[in-house]
C-alpha cells in the first residue's frame, strides 16, 4: 500500500480540551498538506476548520456525544444536525454504552436509526468503546451498526483503553459481509501500529499521529 493511500484513510485528530485556535489551524494545514481524509474535531470548531480547509479535499469529522455517549438519542440527533449544518462531512458519535451492556438493544438501535436518518448522505460512524466491552458485546454492537446502515463502527474515542489488533479483527470478521467498515482509533503512534491495524481490517484510522504515520510508511 502506498503512503498516499494510507493518508486517505486517516482522520487527523485533535480532541484535547485545551487546544487553542492556532494549533487547530496548524492541524488543518497538515491535513491539507498530506491529503488526509478528514480532520476530527469538536463541533464548536467546525466553522473555523471549514474556512481553513476551503479548496481542499479534506473533510471534517465531528466528534459527538464525546466521550461518554450518555446523551439521549434526541440530543445526539440535534448534535448531528447542527454539525452537518456547520459543515461536517462525517459524524462520529458514541453509543449508549450502558444500554449495550444491559442488553437494551432497542435503545441502541433507536439512536443508530435516528442518527442514520439525520445523516442522510453524511458519513456516520458509531463509536462502541471496546475497552469497556466483552467480545460478545463488541460483536453485538457491530451487528447493530450494520443493521442500521452505519458507514463505520469505530473502536473507541481514544480517551480510554486503546484497542488491540485482535479486537479490530473480530470487528472486521463480524462486518466483512456488510457495507459497514471498521475504524480504529486510539494508541496508534507509528507506521507499524497503523500497518498492523490495517492488516487486521481497519479501513479508517483515527489518530493525532497522522504525519508520523505517513512519513514513516514503507511501501
Amino acid at each position: 500500500m502506498k503512503k498516499e493511500e494510507v493518508a486517505l484513510m486517516i482522520d487527523h485528530t485533535i480532541l484535547k480540551p485545551q487546544v487553542d485556535y492556532h494549533y487547530l489551524e496548524a492541524v488543518c494545514f497538515e491535513a491539507v498538506k498530506y491529503n488526509f481524509a478528514t480532520v476530527a474535531i469538536h463541533p464548536v470548531y467546525i466553522t473555523m476548520a471549514k474556512k481553513w480547509l476551503e479548496g481542499s479535499n479534506v473533510g471534517i469529522t465531528a466528534a459527538l456525544a464525546f466521550p461518554f455517549g450518555s446523551w439521549s438519542a434526541e440530543m445526539k440527533v440535534f448534535e448531528v444536525e447542527d454539525a452537518i449544518r456547520r459543515g461536517a462531512t462525517d459524524c462520529d458519535f458514541v453509543i449508549n454504552i450502558g444500554a449495550l451492556k444491559d442488553k437494551k438493544y432497542d435503545v441502541i438501535k433507536k439512536e443508530m436509526d435516528l442518527i442514520r436518518e439525520a445523516c442522510k448522505t453524511t458519513i456516520a460512524k458509531s463509536i462502541i468503546e471496546v475497552g469497556f466491552l466483552t467480545e460478545d458485546e463488541v460483536i453485538k454492537a457491530c451487528e447493530l451498526g450494520a443493521e442500521s446502515g452505519m458507514d463505520y463502527v469505530k473502536t473507541s474515542t481514544g480517551f480510554f483503553e486503546k484497542p488491540t489488533p485482535e479486537i479490530a479483527k473480530i470487528m472486521f470478521d463480524t462486518l466483512k459481509n456488510t457495507s459497514t467498515k471498521v475504524k480504529v482509533a486510539g494508541g496508534m503512534r507509528t507506521a507499524e501500529d497503523a500497518k498492523l491495524m490495517i492488516e487486521n481490517g481497519a479501513r479508517r484510522l483515527g489518530t493525532s499521529s497522522g504525519v508520523e504515520i505517513v512519513t514513516g510508511w514503507k511501501e
